[in-house]
């Protein structure tokens, strides 16, 4: 184990114990310093660490502050010279973190009018948010190929699903059935976006692009099941890990 996830261990361990001051320390160190120690925490820096610090929070109103912090300097740094795709993400999964997504609207919307460039960049982070604050006009005019970007995405999908059947293995199902979730939230999100501008032919092709550019027909089964059923997907989630426990 390394040191990262060591420091990241133990801010579970003091929140659990009432040390809510070690446990931010520890969650404000691991965000600074994980990727210098360990670049492979990218992923977990982003998810499960945020997930931890907004439980802390919920506990200890000083850790949310922390967190606001830590995404107002980051703001500050992405409008004043340091704007790159990666700092966006980081901006905006903070924000996701701690639900105000409208800080990553706003944002976005500063970024878009100074530099447009880095705008189309990290128009697929902004999306979610965008979409949150019912800006069509300008998502749409950040998803000019939608066709396009949906046939990115199930090649994406259908290359994690290739690769989990060669490996035969069966731990990996919750990885699966997380990446169907946001592929077909994703796809989702396209659709909305063309309806809420008056194009629902094209809404219509996206959906149905999503799923016969799918190779395998387990998979669009259970893409198609999370269209038709929103949840169903963290349902079956839900029940691999309560047979993973029996």
């Amino acid at each position: 184990m390394g040191q990262a996830h060591e420091v990241l261990e133990r801010a579970r361990k003091a929140r659990l114990e009432n040390r809510f001051e070690d446990a931010l320390r520890d969650h404000l160190w691991f965000h600074e310093n994980a990727l210098a120690v360990e670049p492979g925490m990218a992923g977990v820096r982003l998810s499960f660490a945020l997930r931890d610090w907004i439980y802390l929070a919920e506990q200890f109103p000083l850790a949310r502050r922390a967190l606001q912090g830590l995404r107002d300097r980051d703001t500050a740094r992405m409008l004043n010279g340091a704007a790159s795709r990666e700092l966006f993400r980081d901006i905006s999964a903070i924000n996701g973190a701690l639900g105000e997504e409208r800080a990553t609207h706003e944002l976005f919307v500063q970024v878009d009018i100074q530099m447009p460039q880095l705008a189309q960049q990290c128009a697929d982070l902004a999306l979610p948010a965008l979409v949150a604050a019912e800006d069509w006009a300008l998502a749409r005019r950040h998803l000019p190929e939608p066709l396009e970007r949906v046939s990115h995405l199930a090649t994406h999908l259908n290359a994690y699903t290739e690769q989990l059947a060669k490996s035969g293995s069966t731990s990996s199902a919750p990885a699966l059935l997380a990446t169907v979730l946001n592929y077909t939230k994703e796809v989702r999100m396209i659709a909305l976006v063309l309806a809420r501008v008056d194009e629902e032919e094209l809404a219509a092709q996206v959906t149905t692009a999503a799923l016969d550019e799918l190779r395998s027909l387990a998979l669009r089964d259970a893409v198609q099941r999370e269209f038709d059923t929103p949840g169903a997907t963290i349902a079956a989630m839900l029940a691999h890990a309560r047979r993973e426990q029996n």
